[in-house]
């Protein structure tokens, strides 16, 4: 892959509608894109799914969540690996350091655990207090996940922001309360410096 290019943070942030906007910003300027996610529906990815829809306890099954998700992450990347164009992923191991550590495992055990994995060329981390990412998450009519819970994304935020100053990856923070065009117009800056025209 030419570059690879990631979008994390807590649910209700907005990636989905930045990685579109961000996929029709690159396909236009003549790029091949591939836009993929994590977890992946591979053997270990819908595993890993179906945690996230039956448990209701966001602190149950830490280490099974941990072992999934690398799992997966290691087929994925195999998968992608050889593309010839650019990569955008919806979650990478930005989650599983900041939610398994949030579940209680050793932050230096977490991020042991993906350290050997593709560093990307670029992270956004969109960030935004996690009640506005609830009402997000609640206008979609869709049943809530383990991990959609107050208290637990208050300190699933503080997880996510702690990662820039833990890894040595290009994270940017991105201000994603505001608006869509705004939160892209920062998007856009950061993409404009490491991805040249064809």
């Amino acid at each position: 892959m030419k570059k690879f290019i990631v979008f994390d943070g807590l649910d209700g942030s907005g990636k989905g509608e930045m990685i579109r906007r961000l996929e029709a910003y690159l396909k236009d300027k003549g790029n091949k894109v591939l836009v993929t996610r994590e977890p992946t529906n591979g053997r270990f990815g819908k595993k890993a799914q179906e945690i996230l829809k039956t448990e209701k306890d966001p602190k149950a099954s830490a280490e099974k969540c941990l072992e999934l998700f690398t799992k997966d992450r290691e087929e994925h990347l195999t998968e992608i690996e050889d593309y010839p164009g650019i990569v955008i992923c919806d979650r990478y191991y930005y989650s599983t350091i900041a939610f398994q550590h949030t579940q209680g495992l050793a932050l230096e055990r977490v991020i042991a655990a993906n350290i050997e994995f593709k560093t990307p060329d670029i992270t956004f981390i969109l960030d935004l207090p996690p009640e506005i990412a609830l009402k997000r998450i609640s206008k979609r009519g869709a049943a809530k996940e383990k991990f959609e819970k107050l208290e637990f994304m208050k300190e699933l935020r503080k997880n996510f922001l702690r990662l820039k100053d833990e890894l040595e990856d290009n994270i940017v923070i991105i201000d994603a309360s505001k608006t869509k065009e705004e939160v892209f117009e920062q998007i856009n800056k950061e993409i404009d410096k490491i991805i040249t025209e064809n």
